[in-house]
């Protein structure tokens, strides 16, 4: 049987554009079929896509100014090298940080984002890792509130934060919600929605109160075997941790961004 490699981000940017010949094209489209995690970042294009359409309308058809073009393309050039997946978070975050400028507004695409970074070390992060290592190998109570009692589990959650919240649904990966739990943290209660597939593998869902900060982008953090994708969204802040392949929890965490927002 043929290896099939991942697609690389410039393939992928290739194919979503249309740029390559027809053969080549029909050849990353073939690849693509077995490519999961290509498939969740056309996703998240898409998405990001949809979220400018919404947020600006006409205006992102505008053409870009030629001060701000040439500044995306020394950006380009700079970061052009052999590790191009390493470097296209720096040179997303500083193109999504110019069209805002330049549009004069804050939000939106940068809400909409994944970009993984390098594991910053911020107290959420470490604090949803924290819940899962310590409630995801729990045997007899890793949830305080059964999915079962889903109504009461919503209406407990939503009270302890001081926000409506109700858990993401991720049945389309194969994780059946467990049921939460309320825990303490330096700006009041944090809420954990724990899931679990037919294997055993299981992801938490983390959000507290917030700061008001206005980033918004999703970033990645690691521990170990442990790994998320944490953002803040509003007055909350939000991480999906497990266990699982980074782009597999990529895709949930797009998921849940969705259903949350």
């Amino acid at each position: 049987m043929t290896e099939r490699h991942p697609l690389t981000d410039p393939e992928l940017i290739a194919l979503r554009h249309g740029t390559p010949p027809e053969p080549a094209r029909a050849a990353l489209a073939a690849r693509l079929g077995a490519d999961a995690a290509g498939r969740a970042i056309l996703a998240e294009w898409n998405l990001q896509d949809a979220a400018l359409a919404a947020l600006y309308g006409p205006i992102g058809a505008e053409p870009l100014p030629e001060a701000l073009r040439a500044m995306l393309d020394r950006a380009a050039r700079e970061d052009a090298a052999p590790r191009y997946r390493a470097a296209l978070p720096k040179f997303a975050r500083l193109a999504a940080a110019l069209v805002l400028l330049a549009l004069g507004a804050a939000g939106g695409w940068s809400a909409a984002r994944l970009t993984p970074g390098e594991g910053a070390a911020v107290p959420v992060a470490l604090a949803a890792i924290r819940a899962h290592q310590t409630f995801a190998v729990e045997v007899a109570h890793p949830v305080e509130v059964a999915a079962a009692e889903a109504e009461h589990l919503t209406r407990w959650l939503s009270k302890r934060l001081g926000h409506p919240i109700a858990a993401p649904d991720f049945a389309s990966f194969g994780f059946a919600l467990m049921g939460g739990r309320i825990l303490p943290t330096e700006t009041g209660a944090a809420a954990v929605f724990m899931y679990e597939n037919a294997t055993g593998q299981r992801i938490t869902l983390y959000a507290a109160a917030g700061d008001g900060s206005a980033e918004t982008a999703f970033r990645f953090v690691e521990a170990g075997a442990t790994q998320g994708f944490w953002w803040i969204d509003g007055s909350l802040r939000y991480a999906v941790v497990g266990e699982v392949p980074r782009e597999a929890l990529r895709a949930i965490a797009t998921v849940a961004w969705q259903q949350l927002t």
